[in-house]
């Protein structure tokens, strides 16, 4: 009771609003900031009949490598797979229909206000949609926004269904599964004003050809691999670090904390071919580092 005593009421403060790779980032008041951290406990009590175990990015339901142990011990059993992203997700949540899920799930007025204000004052050309990235309220607002897919995929029972914002993954076992599972997808995405990215980041076909997923590679019966797309952001980290003026120690270290990072909640589960010699090798050779 103390906890919605102090959010009731209260209204936020945005000092600041700046854009960085594509998103938007906000600076709150201290007093605002309290309120947000406040009203992100409340919001996961009062979410937590609503929001699914398959959004996986919020606390207590896996994470990235909950997401990634999930299906790599059952797509051996899955014959398709698809996989979809969102184009660009924080800035297409539109508040109306957000605020109408809060409404359904219940929530009082006092934690709508605060969410109304997280919403609207960042939105200086209100158009309605779009939050900021890295906020308090962010990651639970965006495990809501998109949970009436998270609901309907869990309705089929013949399918795989996992998330972690934005991305997300379905298994089936026969292609008609598959149609139809993509048929509702589009539905629902289209209903709450979101667009999927129909080349890039997608993937539709057989699981035996192995599918990409939250930084690795998954394909049946064969252990994991780091993706293409983590590996490329591995050696452009590396650049970084050997451009502001770190020698090969430095990369080796950096290869240290990646390699742990890359079977850190997978023991077992990850190729260990060439150990982290492999992948330091790889980035001297990428960087021309004789």
């Amino acid at each position: 009771m103390a906890a919605r005593r102090a959010v009731a009421g209260k209204h936020l403060r945005l000092v600041g609003l700046w854009r960085d790779n594509g998103h938007w980032f906000a600076k709150w008041c201290p007093e605002s900031r309290v309120i947000q951290r406040t009203a992100f406990n409340l919001l996961r009590h009062d979410l937590r009949p609503t929001l699914s175990k398959r959004c996986k990015h919020l606390k207590g339901h896996g994470g990235v490598k909950g997401a990634v142990r999930d299906l790599h011990r059952v797509v051996d059993r899955y014959a398709y797979v698809a996989r979809f992203d969102v184009v660009a997700y924080y800035e297409s949540l539109h508040h109306g229909l957000l605020l109408e899920s809060l409404r359904q799930a219940n929530v009082g007025c006092d934690l709508k206000t605060v969410v109304t204000d997280y919403l609207a004052l960042p939105d200086r050309l209100h158009l309605g949609k779009g939050m900021t990235a890295g906020g308090s309220l962010s990651p639970i607002l965006g495990g809501l926004y998109l949970n009436p897919l998270d609901q309907q995929m869990a309705k089929d029972k013949r399918l795989v269904y996992v998330r972690y914002m934005d991305d997300f993954v379905i298994l089936a076992t026969t292609r008609w599964h598959l149609r139809k599972a993509i048929a509702q997808i589009f539905k629902i995405t289209t209903g709450l004003k979101l667009r999927l990215h129909r080349k890039t980041k997608c993937f539709i076909g057989k699981t035996d050809n192995g599918f990409d997923f939250l930084g690795y590679t998954i394909h049946p019966q064969r252990r994991l691999r780091p993706s293409s797309v983590s590996l490329q952001r591995f050696v452009a980290r590396a650049r970084r670090l050997y451009e502001q003026g770190g020698d090969k120690q430095r990369l080796w270290e950096y290869a240290i904390h990646w390699h742990r990072w890359l079977h850190g909640g997978l023991s077992g589960l990850v190729t260990r071919k060439g150990g982290v010699n492999r992948y330091y090798i790889y980035i001297l050779r990428r960087l021309g580092i004789p």
